[in-house]
């Protein structure tokens, strides 16, 4: 089946499909209105917050933020491809599937990555069978039998042995029908004049790395003797890219669903320790620095990632990297503090599950791990190492909303370092720190757990008038610049309907709202949907708009004056006279125009 399809067969798959009706065969939904309601099967929730309309055939969970419409809902709930849900929906609605005509280059390029699968899934194989019962693999066999690995879970992530022997794998391959390109695209040989093509992995533990659907893209090879790299990775290659895949994802993809929460340990024998003592959520990164992919390859599952990375120095180091990655995807982020010197696989083999799930139970907060490492790394008896903790923890602290969360993290700083609670209060609230009472409380407020939306509540709403109206959205545009989302989804909606303007000048609300939907990237099917069921924002009147963008205006003009402040700082350490002259009468002209905004002075008035 090709993978394009003809966009009037997918509206007329999901005009034949009750929504109500699909959903409801995972959700029991309620009656509420118009609408219908249930606990949201992405989270865990004791209130409903998952709304279902069949008018305008979306859903949205105003808990988690998941939304989109009932292609979305498959693919997110049962981690299905946009082309098998909508064949799914298709055979279920008894529509024909017509897809759009494949170029040559779709076709050779689809049927390779199918030829490359299938390799993967014979090399590991082969792999395994030498582990198992060939005496080549003897080494391995005890090596796991060292590290603890039973047998059974050998077989479950279908580890294996490469033996040190040329080009024993190549040879193998070849006898299945692959050709050597084919073998070296995918990632398994080397070319080695004049004796041709080699394998790549000798001599090492094969940890084959599959993708959610259990196919194999690549593999990871641990030396066993002398040699380096102590790991080594397939190359980058058509199925495989490094700093987008989880170790062990297609196994505990079951286990993040139902907890809604991911364990991240860093590497192989770290997750398949985890998960042979029965802790089913966790999943690897590759050994590697965690990046922004495997972030939002996270967030498409769980809602919350808990660090369990080593507690040596590196460890604590990668631990600080994936916090700031984590929580920019939106995910909730705690630290799970192990015992010096040690990493989850040796804590789960000398302590036991048990064990290790109380340190999951007692795992920190974000903030909380921030302020005991700040307070770790300065000396709180001394007056500088005091000013040095708060340097390091208030532009963290500022962006804490809640007062009540304030209040907390003042009464513990407050414990370590001695400050006065008003004192810390007084650092993270003074004047430049917030928004303008004023303009702050006029936006609805969004029941999303774990704070406020993003995008921020006067951005959804301006896009909310962006699609209603091409008029507002020039007028949006002209008064804060094409680029005046912060949120990435909300940038290339906004990016997706000038596109679709240009096309058709009078496009609005529900008919771009069809047009955008179809096979959009996950974060844009939320973002549609929470806006096509945004009531409760208010009606799209001039006031309400002029006053949205004057908020997001505040919001520009005061990150340019924090960047101000900073550039003025840095010229009066080099002592650069001159130029700290020329900021600070930029900072006063910016600053009479905040405060003519702030007034209702300003154009919008």
């Amino acid at each position: 089946m090709t993978t394009a399809f003809n966009q009037d067969v997918i509206h007329e798959v999901k005009d034949r499909i009750d929504i109500v009706e699909i959903i409801g065969g995972y959700v029991q939904l309620k009656k509420r209105g118009r609408s219908y309601v249930g606990l949201c099967p992405f989270h865990n929730e004791k209130t409903p917050s998952f709304t279902v309309s069949p008018d305008k055939q979306v859903f949205y969970c105003f808990g988690c933020g998941a939304g989109g419409d009932v292609l979305t809902f498959l693919m997110k709930r049962e981690g299905l491809s946009f082309p098998e849900a909508l064949a799914a929906l298709a055979a279920r609605a008894g529509v024909e599937l017509v897809g759009e005509e494949e170029t040559p280059a779709a076709r050779r390029q689809r049927e390779l990555k199918e030829r490359l699968y299938r390799l993967g899934a014979i090399a590991a194989s082969f792999y395994y069978r030498i582990l198992a019962r060939h005496p080549a693999g003897a080494p391995a066999r005890s090596y796991l039998q060292r590290r603890g690995i039973k047998g059974v879970t050998a077989r479950q992530f279908e580890l294996g042995f490469a033996p040190d022997a040329g080009a024993v794998l190549v040879n193998y391959l070849q006898r299945q029908g692959f050709t050597p390109e084919e073998i070296e695209q995918a990632g398994l040989s080397l070319n080695r004049p004049p004796r041709g093509l080699v394998d790549r992995f000798r001599g090492r533990l094969m940890f084959p790395i599959k993708d959610s659907r259990s196919r194999v893209i690549g593999f990871g090879g641990r030396v066993l003797g002398e040699g380096q790299p102590k790991y080594l990775n397939s190359p980058e290659t058509i199925l495989f890219h490094k700093g987008h895949h989880l170790f062990g994802l297609h196994l505990s993809l079951p286990g993040i669903r139902k907890e809604g929460r991911a364990i991240l340990v860093e590497g192989y024998m770290d997750m398949i320790a985890a998960w042979q003592h029965g802790i089913d959520n966790v999943v690897a990164s590759l050994g590697t620095s965690l990046t922004p992919a495997q972030a939002r390859e996270l967030k498409k599952y769980a809602r919350e990632v808990i660090i369990a990375y080593d507690a040596d120095t590196a460890g604590q180091a990668a631990t600080l990297r994936g916090l700031d990655i984590l929580a920019a995807a939106g995910l909730q982020v705690r630290v799970l503090q192990l015992p010096e010197g040690k990493d989850p696989d040796e804590f789960l083999a000398a302590r036991g599950p048990e064990a290790f799930r109380e340190l999951v139970a007692g795992s920190q907060g974000l903030m909380e791990f921030r302020i005991h490492k700040a307070v770790s790394e300065h000396d709180a008896g001394t007056a500088a190492g005091r000013k040095a903790i708060m340097t390091a923890l208030l532009p963290y602290l500022r962006q804490v909303r809640d007062a009540v969360e304030q209040e907390t993290y003042a009464r513990l700083l407050n414990r370590y370092t001695g400050i006065s609670e008003t004192a810390i209060l007084n650092d993270i609230r003074r004047p430049e720190a917030r928004l303008d009472r004023a303009v702050k409380t006029t936006y609805i407020r969004d029941g999303r757990a774990g704070g406020t939306a993003a995008p921020h509540q006067a951005e959804l709403f301006l896009l909310r008038a962006y699609l209603a109206s091409p008029a507002l959205a020039t007028r949006i545009d002209a008064e804060l610049g094409e680029n005046w989302c912060r949120d990435q989804a909300a940038r290339d909606l906004v990016a997706a309907v000038r596109e679709r303007r240009r096309e058709n000048p009078e496009l609005t609300g529900p008919d771009l709202a069809g047009i955008l939907t179809p096979g959009r990237e996950p974060q844009q099917e939320a973002l549609l949907a929470r806006l096509t069921l945004a009531e409760d924002l208010g009606p799209v009147e001039e006031r309400a708009v002029n006053k949205a963008i004057r908020l997001l205006k505040l919001q520009q003009l005061r990150r340019q004056s924090k960047s101000l402040w900073l550039a003025l700082a840095r010229a009066e350490d080099t002592g650069d006279q001159e130029q700290v002259r020329e900021l600070q009468g930029k900072i006063f002209h910016l600053q009479q125009t905040i405060n003519s905004l702030k007034l209702g002075r300003g154009e919008l008035r």
